[in-house]
C-alpha cells in the first residue's frame, strides 16, 4: 500500500483527536452571506494578528512579491526556538482576549457578526500563527525548533480544552441563537455548527464530566504525539555486504549509508526500504528487514494504541454516543458506521475473488524457483510482484525511471497543473526551513491575479517527516478590509535520492504520488471561500481525499506521461512508445489486492472503534484481514504499531481513502469523455469543487460538477470489474452486509 497520508489535516484539525470538534466557527463547514440589512454592529475590539515578519534574507522586491504592508506574504523561516515561543504566546493572547471581549458583549448588544463571526476570525488569525510553528516539527533540521514547535502543538492543545470549555462563549452563542435572527442558510450552519461543537465537547453535561472529558482529551493528545514520535524517529535496518546486495539497482547502492567495514546500512525509511523488498535477491535478509518494518515502534507503541481506543470509547459514552465511530462519522458524509461496514463489505465482495486469483498468480512464480512453496509471505510479495510484472508486461523498472528525472517531472508535472486548471506557476527565490525546500507562487491565468503560495520539500533527510503529504501553512480568507488572504501550502515527500554521477530519478509511484500531492494542494490554495474555516481542504474527511486521488489518474494518460517524461541524459528523448504502452497496460497490476488491502485497513481501524468489550488489537488486525481473504499478517509481527493515521485525523474514518477514490474516479470519467486534458472541464472542476472548499454540502459539490448523483461505475470498471445496471452510489445496502463483523460482535 502506498502512504500518502493529508497531513494538512494533522495540523489545520490537530486538535480533532483532542476536541473532535471546536466550540466555534473553527469546525463549521458553512461560507457566511453578507450581512445587508441588518442592525448596526456593536464592535469587539478584535487583536489583529499582524503581517508576517519578513526575514533579513528575504527583505528585497527582488526575492519575493510583497503584500500591501510592504512585507512578504509568507511565513517566516528565520526564527529560533525562542522566537518561536514568544511569537506562539503572543498569538494565543492575542485570541484569548478578543475571546474575552466577546463574551462581555451584553445579551441585548449580541449579534451575529459581533459574536460568530469575530470569534471565526480571532481563531483564524490564531492558525495563522501556529501552523507554520508547528510544521517545523516535521521538517526543521534544527533539533530545538523541532522540540519547540512539539512544545507549541502541546499548549495548543491544552489551551483549546480550556477554551473549549468556557461556558461564557457557550452561552454567547446561545444568546445569539436565542434572537431568532432572520439567518441565511450558510450563517445558519456556521452558528449551528458552533452550537453542535460544544455538545460535543460535552457542555451540557456535568462539571464532573466535563472534567473527565478534557482530562481524557489531554491524555489522547499526548498519546498522539508520542506514537507518532516513536515511528518517524526509527531508522534502524540490517548491515549488509555488497555481495548481499545482490539484485538492487547501482543507483539504489550508490545512494546507501556506509557502514563500518565497507559495509552498508540499509534503514527502514520507505526510499530505502521498498526497493530493497522488491529486487534483493537474499530472501533471508528480506525476511529479517521485513519482520523489523513490522515490528516498528511496537513495544513503545502497542500499549499506547490500548490506551488510546479504550480512551476514546469511554469519551463517546460520555458523549451519549454508543461508541468512537459513531461520535466521529455523524460529521462525515457517510453519517454512520453501518453505512461504511455496507461499503466495505460490497467492496470486499467485488473484490476477494479478482485479489486471490492474484495471490495464486504470485504463488506461481514463486514456485518456479521454489516448487515446494505453499505460500508467499510477506517478505516475498514485492519481489515476487516484480517477477511477475516483468513477465506479464517485459520492461524494467529501472528502465523507467531513466525518463523520470526528479526536475523534468516537476516541470511537466506542473505544466498539467496549469493548463487543466488555468492557473501559472512562478518559482520565487527563499530562504525556506532547508535548501531543499522551493517556493513556487500561484496565478491565475486569465487576470494575471497572484493567488497563493506552495512549497516543494521532496527528498528525505533525518529526522523529516517520512511519508508523503501536504500540509497547510495558512489559509485563505477574507480579511476584514475586504481583501483575501493568500493560502500558503507545502507537499513535503521523501523520493529518491540523487547520486554522484545521476540527478534524482523517480518511480512512477513517486510520480502519481506527486500529483497526488499537489491535488490536495490545489485543493487548499486555489479556494474562493470566505472563511478560513472552511477554505480549501476542510471538508468532510471521507471527501478530502477525492481531489487528490483524482488527479491521481492524469500521470496514466499517454498525453500526459509524454509529457512528463524524458531521459535524465536527454530530455527530449521522451518515453519510448512501446515502454509507455506496457506501463499503462500494466497500471491495474494487482490493483484487486491493492484496493481490498486498504479496505482491510480500514476494517480494521472501525473495527477498533466499535467494539465494545475488552480486545486484542493484534488479533483483531489479523483476524480482519483475513476474513477479506488477506492471509498476510506475519506471527509476530505487529504492524498495527505503525498505523499512524488512526492515531489522528483519520481514526474511525481511514475508510475515506477507498470511499473518496469512488468519487475520484466518477469525477475523471468526466475528463475522459470530454478529453484528457480539457481545460474547460479543468475550470468547472476548479470552480465547482477546488474554489468551494466545504461552503456547500459535499455532495452537492459532486452533483454540481457531474449534473447527476455520483456513482461506482468509473470505480469498479476502472479495475476491469462489470457493473450491473443496478450502480449505486457508495454505501447502498444492496448487498448482505456485517459478514465479515460476525467474529467481533461476538467477543
Amino acid at each position: 500500500m502506498k502512504d500518502r497520508g493529508h497531513a494538512a489535516a494533522r495540523l489545520t484539525t490537530l486538535l480533532l483527536a483532542t476536541l473532535l470538534a471546536l466550540p466555534s466557527a473553527a469546525r463549521a463547514q458553512a461560507v457566511v452571506a453578507g450581512a445587508a440589512g441588518r442592525a448596526p454592529v456593536v464592535r469587539v475590539p478584535v487583536i489583529a494578528a499582524p503581517a508576517y515578519q519578513p526575514s533579513p534574507a528575504l527583505g528585497g522586491a527582488a526575492a519575493l512579491p510583497l503584500g500591501a504592508a510592504g512585507l512578504p506574504q509568507v511565513p517566516d523561516w528565520s526564527l529560533d526556538a525562542r522566537q518561536m515561543k514568544e511569537a506562539y504566546k503572543a498569538a494565543e493572547v492575542r485570541m484569548l482576549r478578543t475571546a474575552d471581549a466577546v463574551a462581555a458583549i451584553p445579551a441585548e448588544s449580541r449579534t451575529f457578526e459581533n459574536t460568530a463571526l469575530a470569534l471565526e476570525r480571532a481563531e483564524s488569525d490564531f492558525q495563522d500563527a501556529m501552523l507554520p510553528l508547528r510544521f517545523l516539527s516535521e521538517v526543521s533540521p534544527d533539533a530545538k525548533v523541532r522540540r519547540m514547535a512539539d512544545a507549541i502543538e502541546r499548549r495548543t492543545s491544552r489551551m483549546f480544552q480550556s477554551y473549549g470549555d468556557r461556558s461564557d462563549l457557550h452561552r454567547a452563542y446561545q444568546e445569539v441563537a436565542a434572537k431568532g435572527l432572520e439567518l441565511g442558510g450558510l450563517e445558519k450552519k456556521l452558528l449551528d455548527d458552533a452550537l453542535r461543537g460544544f455538545e460535543r465537547r460535552g457542555m451540557n453535561l456535568p462539571r464532573e464530566s466535563r472534567d473527565k472529558l478534557n482530562r481524557i482529551s489531554r491524555r489522547l493528545s499526548d498519546l498522539s504525539q508520542q506514537f507518532s514520535r516513536n515511528v518517524s524517529g526509527i531508522f534502524e535496518g540490517i548491515e549488509v555486504t555488497r555481495e548481499q546486495l545482490d539484485g538492487l539497482p547501482e543507483d539504489y547502492v550508490k545512494g546507501l549509508e556506509a557502514a563500518p567495514e565497507g559495509r552498508y546500512r540499509v534503514t527502514l525509511d520507505y526510499p530505502t526500504f521498498f526497493p530493497f523488498m522488491k529486487y534483493a535477491k537474499d530472501a533471508a535478509l528480506r525476511k529479517e528487514l521485513y519482520l523489523k518494518f513490522e515490528n516498528k515502534a511496537a513495544e513503545a507503541n502497542l500499549p499506547i494504541l490500548g490506551e488510546t481506543l479504550a480512551l476514546r470509547r469511554e469519551e463517546s459514552l460520555l458523549l451519549g454516543r454508543q461508541d468512537f465511530a459513531h461520535l466521529v462519522i455523524e460529521e462525515r458524509m457517510a453519517k454512520t458506521p453501518e453505512k461504511v461496514k455496507t461499503f466495505l463489505e460490497r467492496i470486499k465482495d467485488l473484490l476477494k475473488g479478482p485479489a486471490e486469483a492474484e495471490y495464486q498468480a504470485l504463488l506461481e512464480t514463486k514456485r518456479q524457483d521454489d516448487p515446494a512453496a505453499e505460500s508467499v509471505p510477506g517478505w516475498d510479495r514485492s519481489y515476487y510482484a516484480n517477477k511477475l510484472k516483468q513477465k506479464l508486461f517485459s520492461f524494467d523498472s529501472e528502465e523507467v525511471r531513466q525518463y523520470f528525472p526528479v526536475e523534468q517531472v516537476i516541470k511537466g508535472t506542473l505544466e498539467v497543473y496549469q493548463e487543466l486548471l488555468g492557473v501559472r506557476f512562478r518559482e520565487l527565490a527563499s530562504d525556506a526551513w532547508h535548501k531543499d525546500a522551493r517556493l513556487f507562487e500561484v496565478i491565475d491565468a486569465a487576470s494575471g491575479r497572484s493567488v497563493a503560495y506552495f512549497y516543494l520539500d521532496l527528498h528525505p533527510r533525518e529526522n523529516k517527516y517520512g511519508h508523503a503529504a501536504q500540509f497547510t501553512l495558512r489559509k485563505g480568507r477574507a480579511l476584514p478590509d475586504g481583501s483575501y488572504q493568500k493560502p500558503v501550502g507545502a507537499v513535503v515527500a521523501n523520493f529518491s535520492k540523487p547520486t554522484p554521477d545521476k540527478p534524482a530519478l523517480l518511480t512512477l509511484g513517486e510520480v502519481e504520488t506527486l500529483f497526488h500531492e499537489l491535488g490536495h494542494c490545489m485543493h487548499e490554495t486555489l479556494t474562493q471561500v470566505k472563511l478560513g474555516s472552511y477554505a480549501g481542504a476542510s471538508v468532510a474527511w471521507d471527501f478530502v481525499e477525492t481531489p487528490s486521488q483524482m488527479m491521481e489518474n492524469f500521470v496514466w494518460q499517454p498525453e500526459v506521461l509524454r509529457r512528463i517524461s524524458g531521459h535524465y541524459q536527454d530530455p527530449s528523448r521522451k518515453l519510448p512508445e512501446e515502454l509507455l504502452k506496457k506501463m499503462v497496460a500494466a497500471r491495474n497490476f494487482l490493483a484487486a489486492t491493492s484496493h481490498l488491502w486498504n479496505a482491510a485497513l480500514a476494517a480494521v481501524d472501525l473495527a477498533y472503534h466499535t467494539l465494545t468489550g475488552p480486545f486484542d488489537p493484534a488479533a483483531v488486525y489479523r483476524e480482519v484481514f483475513e476474513a477479506f481473504g488477506l492471509k498476510v499478517i506475519e506471527p509476530g509481527t505487529h504492524p498495527e504499531a505503525a498505523f499512524d493515521h488512526i492515531m489522528g485525523g483519520y481514526a474511525a474514518g481511514y475508510y475515506g481513502y477507498i470511499w473518496s477514490e469512488v468519487y475520484a474516479q466518477d469525477i475523471f470519467s468526466v475528463f475522459k469523455k470530454a478529453g484528457v486534458l480539457s481545460p474547460e472541464v479543468g475550470m468547472r472542476y476548479r470552480k465547482a469543487i477546488l474554489e468551494r472548499g466545504s461552503s456547500v454540502d459535499e455532495g452537492r459539490l459532486l452533483r454540481d460538477f457531474l449534473g447527476r448523483e455520483p456513482d461506482e461505475k468509473a470505480f469498479l470498471e476502472g479495475m476491469g470489474i462489470k457493473t450491473s445496471p443496478r450502480a449505486r452510489r457508495p454505501g447502498f445496502a444492496w448487498y448482505k452486509p456485517w459478514t465479515w463483523f460476525g467474529f467481533l460482535l461476538k467477543s
